[in-house]
């Protein structure tokens, strides 16, 4: 066994800071046009995914991640939580800042535009979440859990998870820069129990938490909850992840001590 295959979760982290990082800073200190650029370093998680998985595991592994994106038999319950979960959190929270006074500087997009939600959805999936997930969940998530369990392993991949997108907060017009470090470290840490949650109750399913991750990205844009859409009020964001934290401790408290098994193909 290679030595990078002794320590393969590490090498996933290290190759992935690598790969986006090499064009993300750059991107950021020369403040070069970020639009290409950004989406190019989105996917370093996958391509580092995919390139160990190559080198590890053949063919054999990649038909493992290939049938695991099409896992769709999982039940209906957890594809409307995939799509539509974050929405009904984010509707709490703006319900509960209207209640407490607030809502005069939101910024809802016109609804008889809603259709567009559609083409922004799948764009979002293919042109973002596909960079991340085959890595995140795919790769690190199955490795971790069989070694630290469901918690740790989630605790793990949020922190490293957000501290991946720390070039985002120095990138000119990112929407990043208006939200403190803390907050968004808090919120994909919260996050990514929630993923691993998604992850043991669906076999494994890519599906679900590509489209979970989608249907979230979608549901920050389009919903005024971003400081961009607030007049730089903090609070709806903050309302959010405090709701999202609350269902994270239940959904810790649901985790299956028993995680998926990472398959090991020969």
């Amino acid at each position: 066994m290679r030595m990078w295959q002794r320590h393969e979760t590490t090498t996933f982290f290290l190759l992935t800071f690598v790969i986006s990082w090499a064009i993300w800073w750059p991107t950021a200190v020369f403040e070069l046009d970020s639009g290409v650029m950004l989406t190019l370093g989105t996917f370093g998680p996958t391509v580092a995914a995919l390139g160990l998985t190559t080198a590890a595991e053949g063919k054999a592994g990649l038909r493992d991640i290939w049938r695991r994106l099409w896992l769709w038999r999982v039940g209906l319950g957890w594809h409307l939580f995939s799509l539509g979960g974050t929405a009904v959190i984010v509707l709490i929270a703006l319900w509960l800042y209207r209640l407490g006074g607030g809502g005069a500087n939101l910024n809802f997009n016109d609804p008889s535009q809603w259709y567009l939600v559609i083409p922004i959805f799948f764009y979002v999936l293919f042109f973002s979440v596909l960079g991340e997930e085959i890595g995140w969940r795919g790769y690190a998530l199955p490795r971790l859990q069989a070694r630290y369990g469901s918690l740790l392993a989630s605790l793990i991949i949020g922190f490293t998870w957000g501290t991946w997108h720390l070039p985002l907060f120095w990138l000119p017009g990112n929407f990043h820069q208006t939200i403190p470090l803390t907050l968004f470290l808090l919120q994909n840490v919260a996050l990514a129990i929630i993923y691993t949650w998604l992850y043991n109750h669906t076999k494994g399913s890519l599906l679900i938490a590509h489209l979970f991750h989608a249907a979230s990205n979608v549901t920050l844009g389009v919903l005024p909850v971003l400081p961009t859409d607030t007049g730089g009020d903090l609070i709806p964001l903050w309302l959010t992840v405090g709701l999202l934290s609350v269902f994270t401790i239940v959904v810790a408290i649901l985790l299956p001590r028993t995680p998926v098994p990472l398959i090991r193909q020969p």
